[in-house]
């Protein structure tokens, strides 16, 4: 039986309409036969839906016509012991009449019949044959106009006519939607609340839901059940009370929370007569199932079964269908597909002009161990996915096309496989990307580096709209730049300021930072936009001890330039990222408190003769893993409440001398007097730090200040 599209379904249609109209019939019927079987299955049946008649040839009226290959006209069915009454009480009809005429293919060989029942203004004629019988021409070439039977013996040899198939039978391959529809049907016309279709999985002997009505998106597998019990032996099932049913399984109910009351089970049989699975309504509305909703449901089943057997089609003809979805697909790239025997079958002109290669010299059924050095190294890779099946990818392969110039590509190989799985050869895609290369080389010199890729590959930058998030933020400074620009000449302070930058920006990077902007001479770092990671405050309290040790380096080389020092200040909280500017121009950059805390506290490493200084914040996450000393609490423009200020002076990795453990514990101490107003005790601490360690620019801070409020007695 040849595969129909809804294109033939719907030229059937219409001409059995116009059948019915002419010849005065109250329906029309066309059946089509199915070798297979030796069936005569109906395509078409006015007034009835989703039911399928299968009548044996040689049996009952048209049936019997089919196989005499003339025409049948019985006024009087009930009289005719040809007639079978079963078909009547199945779709609850009352068949009075019947005209049949059989259909014949162009060589004269009977595909088909049409039918007509019940004449309603008299008797059917002679001259009723010959007009059914010029409508018999016309459906026999609709069935020849289809070709889609002759185009899926020959798809594998011809891409144009593949093409015309997979338009031709596209809806009718989705297997999936059309389950559902057939499901939904029988559920409705069986009266029933739920339907549900297990296929068998020959591996496990296990039955899984491959559609079922009230579970959504669950699969239920089983082996156990009534559902169990039809698929072996091959028989339909009525049970309307299933909870006294000897193979009922409840576990399905308690897990669904669901109630079974009625199934009606029905096998799913193949051409050769093999279960397929099983198809199932559940809990009929009013009272239980009877043979009548059997009937019905043993037509849905049929229905399945044409449905699966489409799929199994398209299944034949997988491997051509990859074939040309790739090609179709990737039309702006070298495409090139092997064969088993490792040559060049298929090649675009893109391939050509990639790689230089002159059309003329055409590469077909070359075997790609002839190729020359550079293209042969690009095709190794298809020997290792023809052996094993997997797909093959490499990124950023550098070819030389000739002395003077190189590409850069990206290689997908992609196994190609028939029906059965096994592999016929694989397709090779060359994208070149030089110019995105050198696109994202220029771009991360304007540009953080962490955006370029998204810049590149995003229509709209959705990823870089505003947001809320959390993040760490390095404010670093020259000290005394302005006095720098003034001793030395421009050409020397540009020559210093690139070397700087190169420096620091490297620690930024290596520390997953991003550069967010440039102010002057000073340097503007986010850790943790546009990703977060859990490392981001640790790895910027990390970056600023490198870029101090880098520096150090820097002044050792520089010798005939002028020394620098800086200042870095860090701060952690919610910032605003996205893109701030106009449509023609705009920056991705950070807004917020924190970004104003880190200028400050930079700003305010001048005062307390600190390199580094950072925020409570800061100094909670990383306080574990860092050597941190309390400095002061320090009143920022723009915030009511003070903000504790810490310093970073090591990793922990490193111990602290006693030395300096003395000397913390004698600056914490001053500290602690000092805010409780205690300033002679204060001083007598710092004093005793400052003998530990001298020059400590905080100590210095708070002997002065404590010095200062003494004097004025301002203390308790």
């Amino acid at each position: 039986m040849i595969t129909v599209n809804k294109k033939i379904l719907q030229e059937v249609n219409t001409l059995l309409e116009q059948i019915s109209t002419i010849l005065q019939v109250e329906r029309s019927t066309f059946f089509l036969l199915n070798k297979e079987k030796s069936t005569l299955e109906s395509l078409v049946a006015q007034g009835i839906d989703n039911i399928i008649i299968s009548v044996p040839v040689g049996k009952g009226i048209v049936g019997t016509m089919f196989e005499q290959e003339s025409a049948i006209i019985e006024n009087n069915v009930r009289e005719n012991i040809l007639f079978e009454k079963s078909y009547d009480e199945q779709l609850r009809f009352i068949t009075k009449s019947t005209l049949c005429v059989p259909v014949f293919n162009e060589a004269g060989i009977p595909i088909g019949a049409l039918q007509c029942l019940n004449k309603k203004t008299s008797i059917f004629t002679q001259k009723d044959i010959t007009i059914l019988s010029s409508f018999a021409s016309a459906t026999a070439l609709i069935v020849k106009n289809s070709e889609l039977h002759f185009a899926s013996e020959h798809i594998k040899n011809n891409f144009s006519t593949l093409l015309e198939v997979f338009t031709a039978i596209s809806s009718e391959l989705e297997l999936n939607a059309l389950i559902q529809l057939i499901m939904n049907k029988a559920a409705e016309i069986t009266k029933a609340d739920r339907s549900s279709l297990f296929l068998m999985d020959e591996e496990t002997g296990e039955l899984w839901t491959v559609f079922a009505k009230g579970l959504e998106n669950k699969i239920v597998r089983t082996k156990k059940g009534i559902v169990a019990q039809v698929a072996k032996s091959k028989k339909a099932s009525i049970v309307n009370d299933p909870y006294n049913h000897p193979y009922f399984d409840p576990s399905i109910d308690k897990k669904t929370k669901y109630r079974t009351k009625s199934i009606l089970s029905v096998p799913v049989f193949n051409a050769e007569n093999k279960v397929l699975g099983v198809v199932q309504a559940i809990n009929k509305y009013e009272d239980g199932f009877d043979t009548d909703d059997l009937d019905i449901l043993i037509g849905f089943a049929s229905q399945i079964r044409i449905t699966i057997e489409n799929a199994k089609l398209f299944d034949q003809i997988q491997n051509m269908k990859n074939y040309l979805n790739v090609l179709v697909q990737n039309l702006d790239n070298a495409i090139v597909s092997i064969d088993t025997s490792y040559r060049i079958k298929t090649i675009n002109d893109t391939f050509y002009t990639m790689f230089g290669l002159d059309r003329k010299n055409d590469l077909t059924n070359t075997h790609i161990d002839d190729l020359n050095n550079a293209l042969k190294s690009q095709f190794a890779y298809c020997k290792e996915t023809l052996n094993t099946g997997k797909k093959v990818y490499r990124d950023d392969l550098k070819v030389l096309i000739n002395t003077q110039k190189s590409i850069t590509i990206n290689l997908s190989v992609l196994p190609m496989l028939d029906a059965n799985g096994n592999i016929i050869g694989v397709i090779c895609v060359f994208n070149d990307i030089s110019k995105e290369k050198r696109i994202q080389s220029n771009l991360s010199r304007y540009i953080p580096q962490h955006l370029v890729k998204e810049v590149m590959s995003k229509d709209n930058l959705s990823l870089l709209k505003g947001k809320y998030s959390k993040c760490s933020v390095l404010f670093s400074d020259i000290r005394n730049f302005t006095s720098l620009t003034e001793e030395f000449g421009a050409i020397q302070i540009v020559e210093l300021l690139n070397k700087y930058f190169e420096a620091m920006i490297g620690a930024v990077y290596k520390y997953n930072g991003i550069l967010d902007k440039y102010i002057g001479d000073a340097i503007m770092s986010v850790f943790g936009v546009p990703y977060a990671n859990i490392s981001d405050t640790k790895n910027a309290v990390g970056c600023a001890l490198d870029m101090f040790d880098i520096l150090a380096d820097l002044n050792q080389q520089n010798i005939k330039l002028p020394l620098l020092n800086i200042g870095i200040g860090i701060s952690t909280g919610n910032v605003v990222s996205g893109n701030i500017g106009s449509e023609k121009r705009f920056e991705y950059t950070v807004i917020g408190d924190s970004v104003n805390l880190a200028a400050r506290l930079e700003s305010a490493t001048k005062i307390y003769n600190v390199d580094l200084l950072i925020c409570e914040e800061t100094y909670k996450e990383i306080k574990e893993d860092f050597h941190c000393r309390e400095i002061d609490t320090l009143q920022v423009k723009g915030k009511q409440a003070a903000v504790k200020i810490y310093t970073v002076s090591g990793h922990k990795t490193t111990p602290l001398s006693k030395i300096q453990l003395h000397f913390n514990n004698a600056f914490s101490l001053g500290l602690f007097y000092f805010r409780n107003k205690q300033y002679p005790k204060a001083l007598h601490s710092f004093n005793e730090a400052n003998t530990l360690i001298a020059n400590d620019g905080p100590t210095k801070v708070f002997i002065d200040r404590c010095t200062s409020y003494i004097s004025q007695k301002k203390f308790v």
